[in-house]
């Protein structure tokens, strides 16, 4: 269902989705100690109080107000409290590191930080617990909105793990016409149970698994647990339809599958299975892998993945199963999403034509360009980083794509991870990682480009694995499918369970790199001293 034309700050699109939907349930803590259910009518009350009590702090119009916390009601609450006010919204993901969070108090001075049972407030500005806001109060009156379209809404800082921290600005403008805009291609309808397990400080599960999924009547679980079998369990419990993940979930949710498949001994069953389902209605392949659906609840219909690449062979394996994929392309400047496939038209190459809040446009060197009005006004007080992401009024993603004669955006790689080498070729890290990905004993890989001291530049590939000599080889069967120029000359397997990652589970590239430098200087030691 569209967004009513009328709505144009962020707290409106929640109050029109309590005149229509205000009984049914809106967001749910499942928790074993406190779990509870607000309807649509129940959160606006708690935003609407907690929205008092903040101007009964001094907080108003412009002010800014920190949110640090684990996804959950009262988060969802207190974001709605700050934007009825025209406050200002800093999220935080609930791991931000004490130092990380410091940087973002000085950078952004704060009125107040709302902070999880478990966060550490910096001492630089007043803060509250999230248990220590009002309760909720039904009887209580709703404020009118005091934002304007392009009033800012929100500052995400999206790097900061060294150095000076960077806020992505964005308006009440910028979020509703991605939402109205992700509404044209992916319908939010009252059946609708989103199980929530992205940060909502990431502007994925704040736009879409929030405010999107809200303005059509959906409802949203939070979970105080990310444990592979809580999620299993909460699926069924919950009647979860629907999810928004990135990529590695996908991986990890297919491996537990997996990993139930061989130890039952079905693993031919398995395999036939796949073969056959391409051919058949997704209906009839729910059927077909009934008990694998048992096991996800019985009622999931649709995963949205975003964030990073999404291997075509992964989302033929959902798919086969009668779930449905919907790739899409974001970026935080962009409020998030850019491009996206539809329930009805599901491309796996493709992260779908451009939304109709943006235009997007292909520079000479492959960059993705975007514009439109959802795209961020600038940096948080910084008007050299401003300049420098901007050419000619499109924003720079930095991500490289093509464009085909349908209007469908295919990604290539990461402009900043490609490895150029002496001969002046150009290899894409990404190609080869998604033929590592698919090769069993590897359970993740980095592919990057290592000078060497004679001038040459090394394809090295990292790989996360728990059989390393299975992985090896695999390296070498991966060879004999890559242009000479493109094949793997040095191999690591990572020493850690897993690699350092972001926010969206994706590995950390350059900290991957500095610790490649760190072993080989360790191993050259060695070496001198033998």
């Amino acid at each position: 269902m569209a967004l009513d034309p009328s709505i144009q700050t962020v707290p409106e699109i929640i109050l029109r989705a309590r005149e229509r939907f205000g009984s049914l349930p809106a967001v749910t803590l499942r928790d074993p100690r406190r779990g509870f259910t607000w309807t649509y009518d129940e959160l606006v009350a708690y935003a609407a109080g907690v929205a008092r009590w903040l101007a009964g702090q001094g907080i108003g119009h412009g002010d800014r107000v920190i949110l640090w916390g684990a996804s959950e009601p009262a988060w969802v609450g207190a974001y709605y409290g700050c934007l009825l006010l025209g406050a200002v919204v800093v999220p935080l993901d609930f791991r931000s590191a004490p130092d990380f969070v410091a940087r973002v108090v000085a950078k952004t001075r704060p009125k107040l930080q709302i902070v999880g049972p478990t966060q550490q407030p910096a001492a630089e500005a007043a803060a509250v617990r999230f248990g220590e806001l009002p309760p909720l109060d039904p009887t209580l009156p709703t404020p009118r909105p005091a934002a304007a379209p392009d009033d800012l809404a929100v500052v995400v800082f999206t790097s900061g793990t060294t150095g000076a921290p960077k806020g992505v600005m964005l308006t009440h403008r910028n979020i509703v016409s991605n939402v109205r805009a992700i509404l044209e291609v992916v319908e939010s309808v009252p059946r609708y149970r989103l199980l929530s397990i992205l940060p909502l400080s990431h502007m994925f599960e704040q736009t879409v698994g929030l405010n999107t999924l809200l303005s059509g009547g959906a409802s949203v679980v939070y979970i105080g647990t990310l444990r592979p079998d809580t999620i299993f369990e909460a699926l069924g419990a919950e009647r979860i339809t629907c999810m928004l993940v990135v990529p590695q979930v996908l991986q990890l949710f297919m491996h537990a599958i997996e990993r139930e498949v061989r130890r039952s001994g079905r693993e031919r069953v398995w395999r036939w299975l796949h073969r056959l389902a391409p051919y058949l209605p997704l209906a009839a392949r729910r059927r077909l892998f009934r008990q694998v659906h048992e096991r996800l609840g019985g009622r999931l219909e649709w995963f949205a993945s975003g964030g990073a690449y999404l291997d075509p062979q992964l989302w033929r394996k959902w798919e086969n199963l009668g779930v449905k994929v919907i790739n899409a392309y974001g970026t935080t400047e962009a409020a998030p999403a850019i491009s996206a496939n539809s329930l009805q038209r599901r491309n796996p190459y493709s992260v779908g034509r451009p939304l109709s809040c943006n235009a997007v446009r292909i520079a000479e060197d492959h960059e993705i360009l975007v514009r439109g009005s959802n795209v961020t006004p600038g940096y948080w007080e910084d008007p050299a980083a401003t300049a420098a992401a901007f050419r000619d009024g499109w924003y720079c993603t930095g991500d490289l794509g093509r464009l085909d004669a349908h209007g469908e955006l295919y990604l290539i790689g990461r402009k900043k991870n490609l490895i150029v080498l002496p001969s002046g070729e150009n290899v894409y890290p990404e190609d080869i990682e998604t033929l590592l990905l698919q090769e069993p004993g590897v359970k993740d890989a980095v592919v990057l480009g290592l000078p060497r001291p004679d001038g040459d530049v090394e394809v090295h590939a990292v790989l996360l694995t728990e059989a390393p000599n299975e992985a090896l080889a695999a390296v070498k069967r991966v060879n004999r499918k890559l242009a000479l120029y493109q094949r793997v000359r040095g191999t690591t397997i990572w020493p850690d369970p897993d690699f350092p990652r972001t926010l969206t589970m994706k590995p950390r590239r350059e900290e991957i790199a500095a610790r490649l430098r760190e072993l080989e200087a360790q191993e050259h030691r060695s070496g001198s001293s033998r």
